[in-house]
Parts: C-alpha cells; structure tokens; sequence
C-alpha cells in the first residue's frame, strides 16, 4: 500500500525519524513541525529516497492552519490514510509552581493539538471507510509521576479522546491507536527543561513499534503499545 500520511512534530526525535522510515519509494509524506529549516533537510532526505514530500510550519494547536494543512495535503496526495499525531510537550514542576501558562500552553499543544487533525481527517477517512491514525502518548497516559500532574493529565486526556473515537469507528475500517512509550532518548528533554528520567527508550525502537501498527493487517486492530525502557544507559 502506498503511504499518504500526515505526520505533525516532525522536525525532531520520534516525527523526524518515522518520517524518514516511511522515505520509500511511491510513499507521499505531509509534515508540519516548528522549525522550518529542520523541515527542509527532512523533506531533502524524503524526496532523495523517493518519496514525495511536503511541510508546513505553525501553530500546532490552530484549528485554521489544520484544516489548511488537511486541505493542501489532500490537493497535493488526493487523499490521506495515515495520520500520526505526534507533536507535544511536557513542563515538569511541582504543583505549586505550575504557572497558568504551563497548564494553557500543555492543553493547547498536547490534546486541543491532537484534536484539531483528529476532526478533520477522520471525517475524510470515514467517507472513504479506510485509515489508520496513530496518536503519539506516553506510558504516563496509563500512570502518574511527581511532578507530572498537568503532563499526565494530558495524557490521559488523550487515552479518553482515543478510547471513545475507537468505540464510534467499531464498525468501519477506520483505525486509532496510541503508542505509548516512557522515556525517549531524543532531544524533547533538553527542549523542556527538567528530565525526571534516567531510563530512556532508543527512538528507533518507538518508530518500529509505529511500524508495527501502520502495518498490521487488515483484521487486526491494535488498541495501544505500552513500550517502557529495560536498562539505564551509560553516561
């Protein structure tokens, strides 16, 4: 099957990297990221294998850039059938010093982000009773850390969001999942402060764990994939 996707948080770690296992020949990719010039480099990599890309920058949370992007991406592929929905942040801070801003800007990026690709694209996939969409969690959408109060309760907004578009597409061929992986050693951590986490996860082992659900079969549907890190690495 040829791979017309949408991948949002594609400039770095889990998106920059999914983006360039799908680089295959025939394969057209949609990315969206907050730096452009990272985009660039992706998108020169992605056509050099053979595959066709395509980005657009911005304000992950805006439900007008979604649309755009939903309606440009399906002008240059005709349609989508795989969205990864992989853009998020994290502030990790005791209650008492989480800010308004902390909380506004978790919600804003990490579920109102995830929704706003969610709504347009499932509609298109339903009209044509066929996709997969994969929405990139945590294993802290399953459990709680100190510190974590606002980033888990993100996630577990997401593993409800999910959970019940699963139970409205039971009888169609649309998919959702979640990959839910705990610590990843990509540069996220650096980008948001305070890393709580000692035991990281290799990024290419979270990508194949995507790989496995972009590409299981057609009678299976798989739920989530709850990876957590076996070892500490060396400094």
């Amino acid at each position: 099957m040829t791979i017309k996707a949408i991948i949002t948080g594609a400039s770095s770690g889990v998106g920059e990297f999914l983006a360039k296992r799908l680089a295959v020949n025939g394969n057209m990719l949609y990315l969206t990221g907050r730096s452009e010039e990272k985009l660039l480099k992706i998108q020169k990599y992605v056509i050099s294998q053979g595959a066709s890309c395509f980005f657009k920058t911005g304000d992950i949370a805006s439900t007008e850039l979604a649309n755009e992007i939903v309606q440009d991406a399906l002008y240059e592929m005709s349609t989508i059938n795989l969205l990864v929905a992989n853009a998020g942040m994290g502030r990790f801070k005791n209650i008492e010093d989480i800010t308004d801003d902390d909380f506004d800007l978790s919600f804003s990026t990490n579920v109102r982000g995830v929704f706003v690709y969610l709504r347009p694209i499932i509609r298109h996939m339903k009209q044509n009773n066929h996709g997969q969409v994969i929405v990139t969690s945590s294993s802290l959408g399953f459990n709680t850390t100190a510190r974590g109060s606002i980033y888990c309760a993100t996630k577990y907004a997401l593993q409800g969001m999910v959970g019940s578009i699963r139970k409205e597409l039971v009888k169609s061929q649309v998919k959702i999942a979640t990959i839910n992986p705990g610590g990843i050693d990509t540069p996220w951590f650096v980008d948001y402060g305070d890393d709580p986490i000692t035991h990281r996860l290799d990024v290419q082992e979270v990508v194949d764990s995507i790989m496995l659900i972009i590409n299981q079969g057609e009678r299976s549907d798989i739920d989530h994939i709850l990876l957590k890190p076996t070892f500490e690495r060396p400094n």
